[in-house]
């Protein structure tokens, strides 16, 4: 069981090597002229090992962007806020979590959002935070007689557009700032009832 881990550990520091050296000359240099050589010299590691773990570097690509908007709804409180109903500093706290990993992994959001051939990133993106807030809008005040399906995508393209500029202008603001006036916009808008 032991060599079990510390193999398991091996792999996944190998991964994280790689996938670090990626998203290193992702944000230095165009995707079709980085190649698996460029890869496995910055993850110090031979082109069979990136191999071995990635069919190519578009399934890299693929592998990157879903295990980080995996991370992103699990390994964050966000979805927990979307469930509560009327706990506004717990909704703040999980709001503030999103952002901090935003921040932690600023490589990748910053690699992804600046380049336009990921352009499907933002998509994925834009999908989560539309079906969360589809679940949690109360179409009653504010929203009463608008359109359900129009507020969801304003919102949801509201909020994708300032974590875009945030990551993009280095995040100018703490997460902390962020998650409290993204919480009054959400207010606002009958979406955190």
């Amino acid at each position: 069981m032991g060599t079990a881990t510390k193999t398991d550990r091996r792999i996944l520091k190998t991964k994280a090597a790689i996938n670090k050296a990626f998203l290193e000359l992702f944000s230095e240099k165009e995707f079709d002229r980085i190649t698996i050589n460029d890869i496995s010299e910055r993850a110090d590691v031979n082109r069979g090992t990136v191999y071995l773990h990635y069919t190519d570097k578009y399934d890299l690509l693929n592998k990157c962007i879903k295990d980080h908007l995996d991370k992103m709804i699990l390994s964050c409180t966000f979805t927990k806020f979307m469930q509560k109903k009327g706990n506004q500093v717990e909704a703040i706290e999980a709001m503030k979590s999103l952002f901090i990993y935003f921040e932690e992994n600023f490589l990748f959001f910053s690699s992804m959002l600046s380049n336009p051939k990921t352009s499907t990133f933002r998509e994925c993106m834009l999908k989560i935070i539309t079906t969360t807030i589809q679940e949690k809008l109360d179409m009653q005040g504010i929203n009463q007689g608008m359109d359900n399906e129009l507020i969801t995508q304003y919102t949801a393209s509201a909020f994708v557009g300032t974590v875009e500029w945030w990551i993009l202008n280095h995040m100018p603001r703490s997460p902390q700032f962020m998650a409290e006036h993204t919480w009054k916009l959400f207010e606002r808008n009958n979406i955190c009832s």
